[in-house]
C-alpha cells in the first residue's frame, strides 16, 4: 500500500507537470490573440486553425535554435540563473490546492490501491509560508542572469527588478496576514475552506487588502504597468538581453507560470478557492468537480487580467514605482493588519451572520 501511495504520488506530479506546460503554452496564445483584438487585428492565425498549433511552433523553434554564449560571461552563473527562475516558479504549485477530493479511476485504483485523489500535491501547515519563500528565491534567478550577463543593460535590469520584488515583498505579505489574521492557519486548504460562508473579498479588511495584494502581484511579476525590469525603450529587455533559444524560452515559461500561480492565491485568498457559490450541489457526489470548475473559473478570470492590465495601462516612472510601494501601498498594509485584528475580535461574528 505504501508504494502504492508513492506511485499515485509520482503520477499526480507527472499529471500536474504536464497539465502546467501545456496550459503556460495556450496562455501565451491567449495574451497574443486578446492583444489582437485590444489592438484590431487577428493575431496568430498560420499554425493551423486559428493559430491553436502556434505554442507547439513556438516550442520547436526554442529548442531548434543554436545556443549562444555571449562572450566574458560567467558562464555557470549564466546558466544557472534561467535554472532557479524555473524551478521556483514549478515548485510553487506543489501546494496549490485545486479542489477537494475526487474519487480515483478505476485504472489508478487498480494500480495503487488509491481509492481517492487530493486535488494538491502537498498541504503542509505552513502552504502561504512555503509560497512566499519559493517567490521570493525567484529573485535570485533575475539578479544573477542580469550580474552574469557582462552587460550594462542587464545589470540594471537585474538591479531593478531586485528592488522592486523587495519593496512590494512587503505590501504582499502584508495583505497576506491580512488573511492569516481572519483566517487563523497559514494552510491553504483551510484558508479555502473558511471561505465557504462569506468570500474575504466581501469583508472590510480583505477588501483592503485585496487592491494592496493585486498591485503588489503586478509588481512581483514584472508586468505592466509595472515591467520596469524588462523596459525595452530603456534596458532594450533588461535582465535576459543576452539569453537566447531555451535559455530565454526558461524566462519566458517561469514569468507566465508565475503569473498562474498568482492568478490561483488570488482566487485561494479571496475568492473562496474552490468553494462553490451559494452551496450549489454541497453534499453531493459531485461536489469536488463542481469546486474544481469553478476555480479554474475564477483563475482563468485573473489570467485575462493580467493580460487586460498589459495592453490597456502605460508603464510607469521607476521613481513613480518606488514612491507607491515605500510611501503608499506599505503603510496602507499596515493599516489593513490593524483594522483585520480589529474586525476579527469585535465584528467578524457580526458581519458573516449578514451573509447567512
Amino acid at each position: 500500500m505504501e508504494w502504492g501511495f508513492i506511485l499515485a504520488w509520482a503520477i499526480k506530479i507527472l499529471a500536474l507537470f504536464v497539465i502546467i506546460l501545456t496550459g503556460v503554452a495556450y496562455y501565451t496564445l491567449a495574451e497574443r490573440k486578446f492583444a489582437g483584438f485590444i489592438q484590431d487585428r487577428p493575431g496568430p492565425n498560420r499554425a493551423g486553425p486559428f493559430g491553436i498549433f502556434q505554442p507547439l511552433a513556438d516550442g520547436i523553434k526554442f529548442i531548434a535554435k543554436e545556443e549562444i554564449f555571449p562572450k566574458n560571461v560567467s558562464k555557470g552563473m549564466y546558466l544557472l540563473a534561467p535554472t532557479i527562475s524555473m524551478t521556483c516558479a514549478i515548485m510553487a504549485w506543489a501546494v496549490i490546492p485545486f479542489g477537494g477530493t475526487i474519487p480515483a479511476p478505476e485504472w489508478l485504483t487498480a494500480l495503487t490501491g488509491v481509492a481517492s485523489i487530493d486535488l494538491q500535491v502537498a498541504n503542509p501547515d505552513s502552504g502561504v509560508l512555503y509560497l512566499l519563500a519559493v517567490s521570493s528565491m525567484a529573485v535570485y534567478g533575475i539578479m544573477i542572469a542580469g550580474w552574469a550577463s557582462n552587460n550594462k543593460y542587464s545589470l540594471l535590469g537585474g538591479i531593478r527588478s531586485t528592488a522592486q520584488m523587495i519593496s512590494y515583498e512587503l505590501p504582499m505579505g502584508l495583505s497576506i496576514v491580512v488573511i492569516v489574521i481572519m483566517t487563523g492557519s497559514l494552510r491553504l486548504t483551510e484558508i479555502s475552506n473558511a471561505q465557504s460562508d462569506v468570500w474575504n473579498i466581501l469583508t472590510p479588511p480583505g477588501f483592503v487588502a485585496f487592491f494592496i495584494y493585486v498591485t503588489a502581484m503586478f509588481a512581483e511579476t514584472n508586468r505592466l504597468p509595472f515591467d520596469l525590469a524588462e523596459a525595452e525603450s530603456e534596458l532594450v529587455v533588461g535582465f535576459h538581453t543576452e539569453y537566447g533559444a531555451f535559455k530565454f524560452a526558461m524566462f519566458f515559461l517561469a514569468e507566465y507560470m508565475n503569473m498562474i500561480t498568482m492568478s490561483c492565491l488570488t482566487t485561494l485568498l479571496f475568492f473562496g478557492g474552490y468553494n462553490v457559490p451559494f452551496g450549489i450541489g454541497k453534499g453531493m457526489e459531485w461536489e469536488a468537480f463542481a469546486g474544481l470548475a469553478f476555480f479554474i473559473g475564477k483563475v482563468l478570470f485573473f489570467a485575462f487580467l493580467f493580460i487586460w492590465v498589459r495592453w490597456t495601462l502605460p508603464r510607469f516612472r521607476y521613481d513613480q514605482l518606488m514612491k507607491l510601494g515605500w510611501k503608499k501601498m506599505i503603510p496602507w498594509g499596515l493599516f489593513a493588519v490593524m483594522f483585520a485584528s480589529v474586525y476579527t475580535v469585535y465584528w467578524k461574528d457580526a458581519w458573516v451572520k449578514l451573509f447567512l
